[in-house]
């Protein structure tokens, strides 16, 4: 299903959208009392209003460490990146 929706943005004139929505997605709103378009643009306007997402740089470089951690002692076990790369290209 195809949902057209024109939208005002801050930045630009207004602006079309093209949604490919599954059929099973829009049945699912729609047997909710949805209408995908008034959900749509409900669903941007509490995006808008959200506070900005901050970065933890604390976060961050846990992460960094436990991926570091976790991949010690891991190999390809004598196969080269060349390899996995055309192994993947036969799919």
């Amino acid at each position: 299903m195809r949902e057209s929706l024109k939208s005002k943005s801050a930045y630009t004139d207004p602006m079309q959208l093209t949604l490919n929505i599954p059929d099973e997605t829009a049945a699912l709103l729609e047997a909710k009392g949805l209408r995908i378009p008034e959900f749509v643009e409900e669903m941007l306007a509490k995006e808008a209003q959200a506070p900005p997402v901050s970065f933890d740089r604390s976060a961050a470089s846990s992460a960094v460490d436990r991926i570091i951690e976790l991949r010690k002692n891991l190999t390809l076990e004598g196969l080269k990146i060349r390899d996995l790369i055309d192994e993947g290209r036969k799919y």
